[in-house]
Protein backbone atom coordinates (compact mmCIF):
# COMPACT_ATOMS: atom_id res chain seq x y z
CA UNK A 1 0.00 0.00 0.00
CA UNK A 2 2.89 2.55 0.98
CA UNK A 3 4.71 1.67 -2.20
CA UNK A 4 1.93 2.30 -4.44
CA UNK A 5 1.58 5.68 -2.44
CA UNK A 6 5.24 6.23 -3.31
CA UNK A 7 4.96 5.40 -6.57
CA UNK A 8 1.40 7.64 -7.33
CA UNK A 9 3.18 10.64 -5.94
CA UNK A 10 5.96 11.24 -8.92
CA UNK A 11 3.47 10.21 -11.66
CA UNK A 12 0.41 13.01 -10.33
CA UNK A 13 3.43 15.78 -9.70
CA UNK A 14 4.35 14.85 -14.14
CA UNK A 15 0.81 14.97 -14.93
CA UNK A 16 0.19 18.09 -13.47
CA UNK A 17 3.08 19.59 -14.95
CA UNK A 18 1.83 18.99 -18.59
CA UNK A 19 -1.20 21.76 -17.73
CA UNK A 20 0.48 24.59 -19.00
CA UNK A 21 -1.73 27.57 -20.69
CA UNK A 22 0.09 28.61 -23.90
CA UNK A 23 -1.79 31.87 -23.49
CA UNK A 24 -2.59 34.46 -21.11
CA UNK A 25 -5.79 34.35 -19.42
CA UNK A 26 -6.78 37.47 -20.56
CA UNK A 27 -7.19 35.77 -24.38
CA UNK A 28 -10.10 33.08 -22.88
CA UNK A 29 -12.95 33.18 -25.23
CA UNK A 30 -11.01 35.91 -27.38
CA UNK A 31 -10.64 35.57 -31.11
CA UNK A 32 -9.58 37.93 -33.72
CA UNK A 33 -12.53 39.79 -35.59
CA UNK A 34 -11.50 39.67 -39.08
CA UNK A 35 -14.20 40.95 -41.80
CA UNK A 36 -13.71 41.17 -44.74
CA UNK A 37 -13.25 44.25 -47.05
CA UNK A 38 -17.02 44.35 -48.35
CA UNK A 39 -17.76 44.03 -44.55
CA UNK A 40 -15.52 46.65 -43.42
CA UNK A 41 -16.39 49.59 -46.30
CA UNK A 42 -20.17 48.88 -44.71
CA UNK A 43 -19.62 49.16 -41.18
CA UNK A 44 -17.27 51.92 -41.67
CA UNK A 45 -20.35 53.40 -43.80
CA UNK A 46 -23.37 52.66 -41.87
CA UNK A 47 -21.91 52.43 -37.93
CA UNK A 48 -18.85 53.85 -37.14
CA UNK A 49 -19.03 53.48 -33.52
CA UNK A 50 -19.24 49.05 -33.97
CA UNK A 51 -16.34 49.58 -36.65
CA UNK A 52 -14.68 51.87 -33.51
CA UNK A 53 -15.08 48.45 -31.01
CA UNK A 54 -13.83 46.15 -33.36
CA UNK A 55 -10.99 47.91 -33.80
CA UNK A 56 -10.84 48.42 -29.99
CA UNK A 57 -11.03 44.29 -29.41
CA UNK A 58 -8.63 43.52 -32.00
CA UNK A 59 -5.72 45.81 -30.38
CA UNK A 60 -6.94 44.42 -26.81
CA UNK A 61 -6.03 41.05 -28.13
CA UNK A 62 -2.89 41.94 -29.48
CA UNK A 63 -1.57 43.89 -26.15
CA UNK A 64 -2.81 40.90 -24.29
CA UNK A 65 -0.54 38.58 -26.36
CA UNK A 66 -3.61 36.48 -27.82
CA UNK A 67 -2.97 36.93 -31.07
Amino acid sequence: MVKSLLLMLPLCAMISGCQTATKPIACAGFERLQPSLETSVLILKTDRPFANQVASHNRFGASQGCW
